[in-house]
């Protein structure tokens, strides 16, 4: 007779659980999603370099601005990498337990680090167009 527990899980009383790898050992959850936030990311990078530098542009994150104060362009590098750590490996941890969740999520992070690039690209041709005014 089959307990709830075993219809759930395919296991039959008694059968040892399968093992399954460590998380840093598994294959990555969502590859794709994962590719255009790094991009995102080093595309924010870039951006915010080039606007601190060649129009005179300020950075806005408090936290990122200490990190350039303190650290320089490779402070803030150190903590977008960081960051982007972070929210990979929440993706894949909500990921093992509900996989829409994680989808979600990582779609979200994809959206939410696109709005500075799109802000700082808007910045910058404006800056263009009235510097050459």
């Amino acid at each position: 007779m089959s307990t709830p527990t075993a219809a759930r899980t395919g296991l039959s009383p008694g059968s040892p659980r399968p093992v399954r790898p460590p998380l840093w050992a598994r294959p990555a959850t969502f590859p794709d999603l994962y590719c255009w936030y790094v991009l995102v990311c080093a595309l924010d990078l870039m951006l915010t370099n080039f606007a601190m530098t060649h129009a005179g542009a300020i950075e806005a994150n408090g936290i990122a601005a200490a990190a350039i104060e303190r650290f320089g362009y490779p402070g803030l590098i150190a903590l977008k990498v960081a960051t982007m750590l972070v929210v990979i490996g929440i993706c894949e941890i909500v990921a093992c337990r509900r996989r829409i969740t994680g989808v979600r999520l990582a779609e979200w992070a994809v959206a939410i680090s696109a709005i500075p690039v799109v802000l700082t690209l808007a910045q910058l041709v404006l800056h263009a167009l009235y510097e050459n005014a």
